[in-house]
């Protein structure tokens, strides 16, 4: 008897066998059967892993030293798409695992593929947990439920709406700054300050404004260092994609990224608890962004323990997302702006210039005042062109289709090299990899000559949420630093760019900061 109840097993295990076999070596030869057919030139195909071992290797290699002041930063950030470009040409291939991976080198592909969002989709069906632990929410949805969160959320970031903010960042700029002024006063009129965690607490400052209507509590800082963290261990750059299974193993990544998400998830469990509990609505008696994650259960409709228990996962997931991408993101901007500014002394000479111009005596400053700011919104647009928070665009095709006569089939990823694009000499000139704010006089569509070539904050319908916000934040904190203090890069400064989720400087940017 137990014969014939063997027989399914054994079924099932040849077919998972087989599906399996398909999936990591017959799927992708076929694949790449396909591309070199098509005279499209990459890397061979190795079993199972693809070039993942040799990405990891790149990114080791890449970040083991610095580079100069002066230097392109494309061979530390992305090694392996610029390996890939150089070596195979402008559309060419890699492996992320048994997926291929297509990299197009071409602003004029880059406008079709970020505006259709039904054919490539953002979601990538990403493997590695650790990732999947921090790309949530909205990042993570895509069709009606993207467009149905988009619609939700979108209105908090119109500039209108965000305009009222002014007041509350300039306050946030001045406690960071004051404490700066304490810093240079007891140093006797001059002193070296890694602006970087101190950047890292205005941004939180001001996003637990934004978020929560709240200060910026030790909680929420130990929440945002543990987030950012599990960026780090992520490794996003050179290993989006691990094997099946692989989250399970008793590994200490797996164990410290548990760790991390349940203490995030505890603690943005609380805050939602306890609005809930105090009339429903933030202190300010305005909707926070935490009420508009949270809108499903204010309606005082009666639901399931299910039906809640998934409104309170969107949630917590929404938190995770717009806490540290909004967080991260806008601190890394600063700190390479004042990096920059500290390099380039002329820039910010005329920068300080055009402040006082502007504001003169004024204390508070206006979001009319910032709209007036040319010369900060051109250094900005400069300093975003060499160090973009988005380095590359990366979308999964959801259907067989054809780029510029190539046919790309179904769950291929296809990956746009942004910053390749912001250093592109033919479109830029021979001085792009310089940094010359006045190419952005005239606007970034006169810069770009009409290219998809600049999308520091990616492109499409699903560009940035939060741009306009970060950059009120941005020149808001750039006309009052410029107001108060003169900087200069310090000498102890070490060029190193490193990416976990954007961008940023590896070990720090000490200034030399001198009260005006």
């Amino acid at each position: 008897m137990w014969k014939f109840a063997l027989v399914p097993v054994l079924a099932i295990l040849v077919f998972w066998t087989w599906q399996f076999f398909y999936w990591v070596w017959l799927k992708p030869r076929k694949i790449e059967r396909l591309l070199r057919k098509q005279g499209m030139k990459g890397s061979p195909y190795r079993f199972l892993f693809g070039d993942s071992k040799d990405t990891s290797r790149m990114y080791d290699e890449a970040y083991s030293k610095p580079i100069g002041i002066n230097d392109d930063i494309t061979p530390r950030v992305m090694p392996n798409i610029l390996h890939t470009l150089e070596k195979y040409g402008n559309y060419s291939f890699s492996w992320s695992g048994p997926r291929p991976r297509i990299f197009i080198n071409d602003p004029a592909v880059a406008r079709e593929v970020l505006n259709n969002r039904h054919l490539y989709v953002k979601t990538f069906k990403i493997s590695n947990h650790t990732v999947k632990l921090l790309a949530t929410g909205i990042a993570n949805l895509e069709g009606d439920e993207w467009a149905k969160s988009r619609s939700r959320i979108g209105p908090h970031f119109l500039l209108d709406r965000l305009k009222p903010m002014v007041p509350a960042i300039q306050l946030c700029c001045e406690d960071t700054l004051n404490g700066w002024k304490e810093m240079v006063t007891k140093e006797g009129g001059s002193c070296v300050i890694d602006v970087f965690p101190h950047l890292e607490i205005f941004t939180g400052a001001v996003l637990a404004q934004l978020m929560f209507s709240s200060t910026y509590t030790e909680d929420l800082k130990k929440t945002f260092l543990q987030l950012a963290e599990l960026a780090v261990l992520a490794r996003l750059p050179s290993k989006i994609f691990t094997m099946p299974g692989e989250q399970y193993l008793p590994t200490q990544t797996n164990r410290r990224s548990k760790e991390i998400d349940k203490y995030v998830r505890v603690a943005f469990t609380s805050m939602i608890n306890e609005r809930l509990k105090r009339n429903k609505v933030a202190p300010t008696g305005n909707l926070d962004l935490l009420d508009t994650f949270m809108a499903e259960l204010y309606d005082g409709k009666v639901r399931t323990e299910t039906e809640h228990k998934a409104i309170m996962e969107d949630a917590i997931a929404e938190c995770k997302i717009f806490f540290f991408a909004g967080f991260e993101t806008s601190s890394n901007i600063l700190s390479w702006t004042l990096i920059v500014l500290g390099i380039h002394q002329e820039w910010q000479g005329r920068a300080r210039e055009e402040v006082f111009q502007v504001l003169g005596n004024k204390k508070d400053i206006t979001s009319d005042d910032l709209r007036k700011l040319k010369i900060i919104t051109m250094i900005i647009n400069e300093m975003l062109r060499l160090y973009p928070p988005v380095m590359e665009l990366s979308r999964v095709v959801e259907e067989d289709t054809k780029i510029n006569g190539y046919n790309i089939p179904k769950d291929s990823i296809v990956t746009l090299p942004n910053l390749i694009f912001h250093r592109n000499p033919e479109i830029w000139g021979e001085d792009a990899g310089e940094f010359r704010p006045d190419r952005f006089a005239e606007g970034v569509l006169k810069a770009t000559k009409g290219e998809s070539a600049y999308m520091p904050f990616g492109g499409g319908p699903r560009i940035c949420i939060g741009m306009n916000f970060a950059m009120l934040e941005i020149k808001t904190f750039l006309a009052v630093l410029l107001r108060n203090f003169s900087f200069e890069i310090s000498p102890t400064y070490t060029h190193a760019p490193f990416v976990a989720f954007t961008i940023q400087p590896q070990y720090g940017a000490p200034i030399v900061l001198k009260k005006l």
